[in-house]
């Protein structure tokens, strides 16, 4: 459960794992409207990395089980746009991950 997201408007960022492991990244397509429901939890099996476009809404790399390592890189420029679910809508947000993933 998760509740904060958000997205950088200058530059994308790059999420490669170190431990070759399956993770999770919760993705929103571009806009300042979002909501909960524009959300969805993409599963990566952990042999390749993930690089996010600027404006694209999303929240940290979530490892499957215990600890995981991540390479992660930015733009040089760092500016952030953010969303709050409990204060802005009253809620977290949810990313049912099946027990045998």
């Amino acid at each position: 459960m998760l509740w904060h997201a958000n997205y950088h408007p200058d530059g994308g960022q790059l999420f490669f794992p170190l431990d070759p492991r399956p993770f999770y990244m919760p993705l929103a397509v571009r806009g300042d409207d979002v909501t909960r429901a524009r959300f969805v939890c993409f599963r990566f099996d952990g042999r390749q990395g993930l690089y996010i476009h600027p404006n694209i809404w999303h929240e940290g790399v979530f490892g499957l089980h215990g600890t995981q390592r991540f390479f992660d890189k930015q733009g040089a420029v760092h500016a952030r746009v953010s969303v709050d679910f409990p204060r802005e809508f009253g809620c977290l947000l949810e990313a049912p991950i099946p027990a045998d993933a």
